[in-house]
Parts: structure tokens; sequence; C-alpha cells
């Protein structure tokens, strides 16, 4: 095995040890023996372990009355250790295709503050200017955490979600439906806002989107959940065993990049036929413009048809979902999931979109196991994104 193929191995173990550790933690303070009981650690690695997540200032040793409650046995007193009363705060950013939005909360996922700032206008998709949207994120990044209370010297760690595939090497994000943010960088526009260099994660917002529902939407307490996000792209965030899983160099769930149509119109990806040309935001307000004219442009147009029972829009809608939710059955048949959350832009207005996917993923795959696939709607609206980017956050400020 390559030396860095063993370094990344091992340092995913001890990652997977130190989440393990914490997880008995968040129930309770607990001697080392006890950890290494609950944990099946051995004692040097607990030991180990709990000095590297103490010189953090996420654990702390104090002397106890007695062993902890872990693993279920009382003994002599002994030094127990325990979560840091005052670990810190994290942020989570999402800049979407019409704003941005943040939000700062605390390891146990409490939301303390969130804030939220809207193009003035729609954007175009050649647009240079840069400097308004790095603005927006400073707005954001300083409203949020003024608004929580928490000194900037408590803020631990920062992950942000973007549209398009993002490099977990370079941290940078390619999307040919959102090319301004390429022009951002917002590591830097962070650390600048808050005048302090601290870690900031780069996600794609479907895999962030999936985490939030599953956190505290829709699929809560679920671990292998597929998060489809239907807007102007069609994406398709995958958890499985409770971890995200991103593919090679991010490229995992980019459903909407999967040929439907044979010799179809080209896609901004360079190929034809692919879902995202017939089954998008873009493509159903294309078709329904031919119906209502002006009045069918943006997404609040649609919502609003759709809300009415607008029989094109509806119609447009269910079109879309038939075609996605096909290729969603071909993942679910692979990946074997307990739910499907919908969201997006086409979800907005009912649950016509939801009901089209249910149907196809009902048609077209099998339940073996006799647990069929459950589809649906997601419960978070637009702050899933947030919360999914809180959620990693915390998860990664306490793993260090």
């Amino acid at each position: 095995m390559p030396a860095d193929s063993a370094t990344r191995g091992q340092q995913a173990l001890r990652s997977a040890n130190r989440a393990l550790l914490l997880g008995v933690l968040r129930e309770g303070p607990a001697s080392r023996a006890a950890l290494a009981r609950a944990t099946r650690l051995s004692s040097t690695t607990v030991s180990s372990l709990v000095a590297e997540l103490a010189g953090a200032g996420v654990v702390e040793i104090a002397d106890g009355s007695g062993a902890g409650t872990a693993g279920g046995r009382t003994g002599r007193p002994g030094r127990l250790v325990r979560l840091a009363p005052d670990r810190g705060v994290v942020m989570g950013l999402d800049l979407s295709y019409d704003g941005v939005r943040g939000a700062v909360g605390d390891f146990d996922h409490r939301v303390l503050a969130e804030s939220e700032r809207l193009f003035p206008a729609p954007l175009e998709a050649d647009a240079e200017d840069v400097g308004p949207l790095a603005g927006l994120v400073e707005g954001v990044v300083s409203e949020a955490v003024a608004a929580s209370g928490v000194p900037v010297e408590r803020l631990a760690r920062v992950v942000v979600g973007v549209p398009g595939v993002v490099d977990p090497v370079t941290a940078s994000a390619v999307s040919t439906r959102a090319p301004w943010w390429s022009g951002v960088t917002v590591a830097k526009v962070v650390t600048e806002t808050l005048g302090r260099d601290l870690p900031v994660s780069v996600e794609n917002d479907a895999d962030l989107l999936t985490v939030g529902e599953a956190q505290h939407g829709a699929a809560q307490g679920m671990a292998d959940v597929l998060g489809l996000d239907a807007s102007s792209g069609v994406g398709l965030g995958v958890l499985l065993d409770g971890r995200l899983h991103r593919g090679f160099r991010g490229g995992a769930g980019e459903i909407g990049h999967v040929q439907v149509v044979e010799g179809g119109g080209f896609c901004v990806c360079g190929n034809r036929g692919c879902l995202e040309t017939v089954a998008s935001l873009d493509h159903v307000l294309g078709e329904l413009r031919a119906v209502h004219g002006e009045a069918a442009r943006t997404r609040e147009d649609l919502e609003r048809l759709v809300g009415r029972g607008d029989r094109a829009a509806v119609r447009a809608v269910s079109d879309a979902g038939a075609l996605i939710g096909k290729v969603v059955a071909d993942a679910c048949t692979l990946l074997a999931p307990q739910a499907v959350v919908v969201s997006g832009s086409l979800a907005a207005g009912g649950t016509v979109l939801s009901d089209a996917v249910q149907a196809a993923v009902q048609r077209y795959t099998t339940p073996r196991s006799g647990h069929p696939v459950r589809v649906l709607q997601n419960s978070l609206g637009d702050r899933a994104v947030v919360l999914g980017a809180l959620a990693l956050a915390a998860e990664a400020a306490m793993t260090l």
C-alpha cells in the first residue's frame, strides 16, 4: 500500500475512534476504563484520544464521585472525562443560486443565530463582478456571529455549501450553472471577515441538504438516505451508514448528467440528452411560458402556479418528476437507502414532484428486503443546506 494511502487510512481510523468516544461522552461523563468498555477500544487508544481531545479543548478531566455510567459498571471514585462545557461554536454557510444564508450553532447541533441576504436581482450566468457576492458573504457572516452573542474567538470551524462539484483536494467548486462563485475565494472571504484564521471546508449543496434532512428534518434518525435537489440543476446527496459518500474528487450524485434522451438537446456540461435538459427548473419554466408567458419566469411563479393547481404547471412538474424518479430508482437499486428526501425549487408548492418520484421509485425498484424505499417531502426548505453545514462543522470540530 502506498505511504499516502496508509496515512489516510490511519487518519480515518483515528477519526472514527474519536467519533465513537465522543458519542459515548454525549451520554454523560465517564472514566477512561468505562470508555474503553463502552467503545471496545484498548485502554492505550482511549488514553491517547482523551489526551488529544483535552489538548484541543473538546473534553476536560475532572474529579468525580464514581467511575461513570458508560459500560454499565460503577467503581471507586476516579477522574472522569467529560465534554468541555465551553467548547465553542461552528458556522454553516449556503451560497445558493439566489443569495447567501448562514447560521451559527454549538457542538450539540443547536442553532444559535441565522442570517440571510438574497441577490437584489437575478445574476447573469457570465457575471464577472464578484465584489457584491463577496459583500453578501461578509454581511451574512458578520450578522450571524453578532446575533449569536458568542465572541468570534470561540468560532472553531466553518462549512460552506455551494452548487456544483467540489474537489476535495483543492476545495474548489465547479458549477456551469453558478460560475460566479468560482471567482470568490470563499475561505479567504470568511477568514478576512472574521479577522482570524480557522478551518473552512467547502461541500456540495446537495450533500449538505441530505445531512440536514437526516439530522433535523424528514429523514431524522436515518443512516442511509438519498437527498434529491431538483432545481436549476438536479443533484443527489448520498448518505451511507451515516457518512457522506462524495466519490472520487467529489463527483458522486451528479444524476443531472445521466443521459435520458438519446441525441437530445445540449446540456451545459457539453453532452446531449442529460436529465437536466428535460427535468430542471429552467426546462419546466420554459415549457410553461408557452402557456403563461411572463407569468412563468421564476421559482416563485412556479410555486404559485402549482399551489393553485394550475393544470399545465402540475403536468410539467409531474412529467419532470417521472423522469427524475426513474433515475433515482436506479440509484435506489444500487444503494438500497432507507429513504429518498425530495427537495429543491421543483418541489415547491406541494407534493406534485415527490408524488411523481415516489410512483417511479415504486414502479422501477423491487423491495427485496420487504422494506420498500420511502420517498419523503423535505421539511426544512431553504434551511436544509445551512443545517447540514452546521452538522458537518460540529462533527469535524469535535473530531479534530
